[in-house]
């Protein structure tokens, strides 16, 4: 999984902006005859871009991620607690789930790999289909059951929702940036997406499954660009590798779901021309 992390970091070098309206060889870095990147700061201005500068300051720091993941997992634990339905559950009242991968997300260019129970590994998606049989409308009827086999269960879960419950753990108020400025401790996951001032978004660029039968386990890797909204379009302010692992288990097992931060990746420095005028165009909306 190293390999796919530094691949996927690899393919998405900068541009930083994305917009149609921006040629690739055109940034704000470059543009030093614009009249919004001398004059000075007013107040709303200058406290926007203070958030921006000690948000990236803050996942520049070498302990964040690992401060964020004990967090993260602290929190995905609580998630699954007794409250919450048992994955295996979920995913066995959901046989119509096999037909989504099998369709939606491979024809939407996901990547996927298979691993035999023999080792052999596959990354041909229409071999990979006929290794889970052609699957139209009996996806959709095959009986719900709490007995369904592992592999089953794991070409279920290989889609967009294996991801559903942790991006609602990213999302938190600048209040949260704040307390954590103050004491370090405090670093959580709702740090990588703020709002509602920044404005931040997610957007996902790569995702890789692996759904190893070996194992009995499905690894899932996926590279999230951290935008902000800005005049010339979408500013990319950070990139991170995210890793989740799905190992079914008997009802009332814990850590059947896991989620680790590998990297955060930030793209500016705190005090760059760039996030100043990203804050002068935060602070128009």
């Amino acid at each position: 999984f190293n390999s796919i992390a530094a691949k996927m970091l690899q393919q998405r070098e900068p541009p930083v902006y994305l917009s149609s309206m921006i040629s690739p060889s055109t940034s704000w870095e470059s543009t030093k005859t614009s009249s919004a990147t001398t004059m000075s700061l007013d107040p709303p201005q200058r406290r926007i871009h203070q958030m921006l500068a000690n948000y990236i300051s803050t996942i520049a720091k070498e302990e964040f991620v690992p401060r964020l993941n004990r967090s993260l997992h602290s929190s995905v634990s609580r998630s699954m607690g007794c409250e919450t339905p048992d994955l295996r559950s979920y995913y066995s009242n959901r046989p119509e789930l096999k037909k989504y991968t099998l369709g939606v997300e491979m024809d939407r260019g996901m990547d996927y790999t298979l691993i035999l129970e023999d080792g052999q590994s596959i990354s041909d998606k229409n071999v990979i289909r006929s290794h889970f049989g052609v699957c139209n409308d009996v996806c959709e009827n095959e009986e719900k059951s709490n007995n369904v086999s592992t592999e089953e269960l794991l070409i279920r879960a290989a889609n967009q929702s294996l991801w559903a419950d942790v991006f609602p753990m990213l999302t938190g108020s600048e209040e949260v940036l704040q307390s954590c400025m103050e004491n370090i401790d405090e670093i959580k996951p709702e740090l990588i997406l703020l709002g509602p001032i920044l404005s931040m978004t997610s957007f996902v660029e790569d995702c890789h499954f692996t759904i190893d039968l070996q194992k009995k386990r499905l690894d899932s890797i996926c590279s999230l660009a951290i935008i902000v909204p800005v005049k010339e379009g979408r500013l990319i302010l950070a990139r991170t590798i995210m890793m989740a692992n799905f190992q079914p288990r008997t009802q009332g097992s814990s850590r059947q779901l896991q989620y680790t931060m590998q990297i955060v990746d930030a793209h500016h420095s705190p005090q760059s021309q760039t996030l100043r005028d990203a804050a002068i165009s935060l602070a128009k909306d």
